[in-house]
């Protein structure tokens, strides 16, 4: 199903999503151009992490490309820098687009998952994850690779910068020294060089890239949702903390979850030598 765009809107089929066993599908589906953000794809994935975040039902999410690639970022013929749509020859922007930002005026919207979304979200890439695209795989938590994956922030060599998370993101995952490479350059590497920096978490064969995507997912899915979150929400919260804060941080949400009703099913099931029934209380 084609998810909502946003004020009833229904997209043009851009971006597919759905719900299986707890785990939300958010399927990139422009394979003819490399699955590029359209306006109208930046709307339906903003719209996806919404429903992911409001959804008791969804315990993780899994974003994936459709046809050749994982995201080659933002379409230049169609979208703007602030993700709305193009300005006319004139400078006018579409009278129905109200998430176009003029010049100067910062992004109205945004496509990638957000910091207040605390559910884990795996990233299965194969192709072309470029720009906005590695962007979108940078925020999400776990990234599995296919070993046709390439990976690259080229927006310096069009006079621009990555504005999705990109410059934060990827000093801390692979170090400041290979990020600066990176982002200077706009040097593309391929999924053996992003393993070798820890970008991704593993490469595995193009055929087993959504499967094993899935496997983690139904693993993450049959935990108790409230710790889940809470592991999320703490690494997250304290990416840039000093240790006694980080550490007061975690022992705080270590103290909440033992008033949860998971908690006490866990202890149980542990002594009864069965498995859990969690429900998210």
């Amino acid at each position: 199903m084609t998810h909502d765009g946003g004020r009833g809107a229904l997209t043009d089929g851009s971006v597919l999503y759905r719900v299986d066993a707890g785990i939300a599908f958010v399927c990139l589906n422009r394979p003819a151009v490399h699955n590029a953000l359209s306006p109208l794809s930046v709307r339906a994935l903003a719209a996806a992490w919404q429903s992911i975040a409001l959804d008791r039902h969804v315990r993780v999410a899994i974003l994936h490309g459709a046809g050749d690639s994982f995201c080659s970022g933002r379409d230049l013929r169609a979208t703007d820098l602030g993700f709305g749509a193009r300005a006319g020859p004139d400078g006018s922007l579409p009278a129905n687009d109200e998430w176009a930002s003029r010049p100067g005026e910062p992004r109205r919207i945004n496509y990638v998952p957000p910091p207040t979304l605390h559910k884990p979200v795996i990233a299965a890439i194969h192709g072309p994850a470029l720009g906005g695209g590695l962007e979108l795989a940078l925020n999400c938590d776990i990234r599995l690779a296919a070993p046709d994956a390439r990976f690259g922030l080229p927006e310096v060599t069009r006079g621009v910068v990555p504005g999705s998370g990109g410059m934060y993101w990827l000093p801390r995952l692979i170090g400041t020294g290979l990020a600066m490479e990176m982002l200077l350059t706009g040097r593309i590497i391929d999924a053996a060089e992003a393993m070798a920096m820890r970008m991704v978490n593993r490469v595995v064969a193009r055929d087993e890239l959504l499967p094993a995507a899935e496997a983690l997912a139904r693993r993450i899915v049959e935990l108790p949702p409230l710790a889940v979150q809470a592991v999320k929400e703490t690494v997250w919260r304290t990416m840039g903390a000093g240790v006694e804060e980080g550490l007061r941080v975690g022992e705080h949400q270590n103290r909440v979850l033992q008033m949860t009703r998971d908690a006490a099913e866990g202890a149980t099931a542990f002594e009864e030598k069965r498995a859990p029934r969690y429900e998210g209380r």
